[in-house]
Formats: C-alpha cells, structure tokens, sequence
C-alpha cells in the first residue's frame, strides 16, 4: 500500500512547503501531495486554500495577488518560510509528486507545459476533478498518470468510465464492495484519510489504515508518514 503524503505532509515542517516534501519523502512517503493554483498574473503556485488566511494570517484571495506578493507571504507559524510557485518545486528535483489541481479547465495545459518543461511528465501524478480534466491530460500525454478526486460518492462511476488511473475515496465512503468496484475497472484505489465535515481530513487511526491494507486498497494519504509507515 502506497503512502501519499498530504499536503506534503506535517510532521516537521509547515504544510506544502519543499522542506515538508523532501522529509516526508525521506521519511517513506512514495509520493508527496501539493495544490496547485493560480496566482493573479497567471503563475501556478501550492495553495490548497482560495485565500492566505489560515497559513499566512493574511485575508487576501490567493487570485488577487501576484506570484511575487504570494511568494512574500510568511507562514504563521514558522515565519522564516514562504510558500511556492510550482516551477519552485520543480526546480527543488523533489519527487514523485501527486498534484491536486484545484483549478483546471483552459489552465490545466499551462501546468502541464511547465511540467513538460522541467522534465516531470514520469514524475507526477495528475490530480483533477472533472472527466474533461481526465480527457485533458491524456491528450497531452497518456502516459501520466491521472487520479480523479470525485467530488462525491455519487460521482465515483463518472470517474470509473474515463481513462483515469486512480480513484481517490474518502475515508467515510469506503467498504469492500466499492473498493472492488473501482479495481474491477483497473483502476486503483487511494483512500483520503479522515473526515473534511470533522475537520479531521489526513488523520485516522491505527486500525482504520490496518482495515484498508486487509481490503488491499492501493494507497492512502495521511498527513504523518512517519507515524503510518510502520504500520505497511
């Protein structure tokens, strides 16, 4: 079973930073987990929020600022460290990466040119959220691979009839009987650890990640690898 690291992973460093990566790739993470959004002159950069609130103690909506304003922001918590463009990443050589793309559509080709152009195409997972972003990819080139975040249980058998790779379920929908469905299909499974509507989201439990090694889900993401990597 895979170890995503999400929002690459808390266990040292502030989330989404190149430091946070790198650890928790050092750490048995086999993939790390970063955002993607777009800044106000059209620079991708690693957002999970819409807004710089929650990290950076700054209110402003992640698409009213430059890439050079968002760069300036400080973390909150740690404020010696600053967020990232994606070329920031791309350059830092870390990888394998799973990138959520939270706003894909016409833009979705400008991450991947940048992706093609630091030679990442066999290095990352493309993570979307509509059937057409699944199409997208694929045309660019259908040897990325390509997880599908469906937005909702409901959803699942949309993702299932594209060309995606993997099928990301969250924690609460999961039995035996979907995670067949979705590997049925050839398509593997990657469990969204805890509970967004808890506020738990990258946590679970012990006996939950056990449970879903049994079911032989493919992958999960979890905020601290170094606590789940033992239980593999």
């Amino acid at each position: 079973m895979l170890l995503i690291a999400h929002r690459g992973g808390t266990d040292s460093f502030p989330e989404l930073t190149i430091d946070a990566a790198r650890h928790s790739l050092n750490s048995g993470a086999h993939y790390v987990e970063l955002d993607i959004r777009f800044a106000k002159d059209g620079v991708p950069v690693i957002s999970h929020d819409n807004n710089a609130l929650k990290l950076f103690g700054n209110p402003a909506r992640i698409a009213d600022l430059t890439a050079e304003q968002f760069v300036s922001l400080r973390y909150v918590c740690k404020d010696h460290y600053h967020p990232h463009t994606l070329e920031d990443v791309l350059v830092s050589g870390i990888a394998p990466i799973l990138f959520h793309v939270k706003e894909g559509g016409d833009r979705l080709v400008r991450i991947l040119d940048i992706i093609r152009i630091h030679g990442y195409e066999d290095k990352v997972v493309m993570g979307v959220t509509t059937s057409g972003d699944v199409s997208d990819v694929k045309a660019f080139n259908d040897k990325i691979k390509v997880l599908a975040f469906a937005p909702s249980r409901k959803q699942i058998t949309e993702f299932i009839d594209t060309d995606a790779d993997i099928i990301r379920l969250w924690e609460e929908w999961l039995d035996e009987d979907l995670v067949r469905l979705v590997q049925a299909s050839g398509k593997q499974v990657w469990v969204m650890s805890g509970s967004s509507a808890k506020g738990t989201v990258g946590y679970t439990t012990s006996d939950h990640i056990l449970s879903w090694k049994r079911m032989g889900v493919d992958g999960i993401l979890v905020d601290k690898i170094e606590q789940a990597k033992p239980l593999l």
